[in-house]
């Protein structure tokens, strides 16, 4: 998704993506904020990688049946994405880093492409995000035995707000995270930040054509998807999106989900929701949610769009 570049933007890579910023402000300003995010991007990504061992989430997932005091920054990000689970219903659940590593997601999305995985079985998963403890008075985490958190499209989301609300100090400004796309204000003059929804990855075509365009302002959008990241385990395809119903790579026949939010955790949680449903019980729970508008697109290719995100096309 990329705006009219008509506007002061940098690009660097944190948190496994590329990361994309506009400012409607002087080019000197622009750089010197630029700076600040992208160093908020990187102070964020030491605390809530779980690629990185050293980070504050895998301490915290290596002490399990333990109390942890956690910092604001981590505390927040976990608190966020139990309130999104229980939103959707547990469809999206922050404790599946143990099936994410079953099924073949232990290490970087590019290393893992680079050869077949093997899957192991893990263990069934719905409604583990409810045993997380968390105190508030103290502001301590506890995880069972067993139980450990991926914060990773939640994190990125986290990132991306805070990185407007940062921006928004200088001007209108939108935050793309890998594909996912956080807008403040309007720019001077448009109803908003013109951004694309792009057509599924294929391999075949990997210059993905833009589907529709849509102004963008005070909002989030992002997409969920098994169109790109996937690799192959015990010789079939798998993908990232873990059903927690199953434990297991979502069997489903959605493509991509996109959904319009106003905050971006909230557009992440839904988009995984939507997708991991398929395309008929998906649909049903995204037209239920009056404050998401949304587009499904199936592996048939079939395009469904609920009404509220038809009225954000940009004509």
């Amino acid at each position: 998704m990329h705006p009219t570049p008509s506007y002061p933007s940098y690009t660097f890579r944190a948190m496994g993506s590329q990361i994309g910023l506009w400012l409607d402000t002087n080019p000197e300003t622009a750089a010197a904020a630029f700076t600040q995010v992208e160093a908020l991007f990187a102070f964020n990504e030491r605390v809530l990688s779980r690629f990185l061992p050293e980070s504050e989430l895998s301490q915290l997932n290596g002490r399990a049946g333990q109390w942890v005091p956690v910092s604001d920054l981590l505390w927040n990000v976990l608190c966020d994405a139990v309130l999104q689970a229980e939103a959707t219903n547990g469809l999206f659940d922050p404790t599946l880093l143990n099936a994410l590593e079953a099924a073949g997601y232990d290490r970087s999305f590019e290393l893992v492409r680079s050869g077949d995985r093997h899957f192991q079985s893990a263990c069934h998963l719905e409604g583990n995000w409810r045993q997380i403890g968390l105190d508030a008075v103290t502001q301590s985490v506890w995880l069972p035995s067993g139980i450990r958190i991926d914060l990773g499209g939640i994190g990125k989301g986290f990132t991306a707000q805070e990185a407007v609300e940062l921006l928004a100090q200088w001007g209108p400004c939108l935050v793309d995270a890998g594909g996912d796309v956080t807008a403040g204000a309007a720019p001077r003059h448009w109803p908003g930040w013109p951004v694309a929804i792009a057509a599924p990855w294929t391999e075949a075509v990997p210059e993905q054509a833009n589907l529709l365009t849509l102004w963008l302002a005070e909002s989030s959008l992002a997409t969920s998807g098994i169109d790109y990241r996937r690799w192959q385990s015990n010789g079939r395809a798998a993908h990232h999106l873990i059903d927690p119903r199953s434990g297991r790579p979502a069997q489903t026949d959605v493509l991509t989900v996109t959904v319009w939010a106003e905050q971006a955790t909230m557009a992440e949680a839904w988009a995984t929701a939507v997708l991991v449903q398929g395309r008929v019980q998906g649909w049903q729970s995204l037209v239920q949610q009056p404050h998401l508008a949304g587009a499904i697109i199936t592996k048939d290719e079939h395009l469904f769009m609920t009404e509220s995100m038809q009225g954000l096309i940009a004509s």
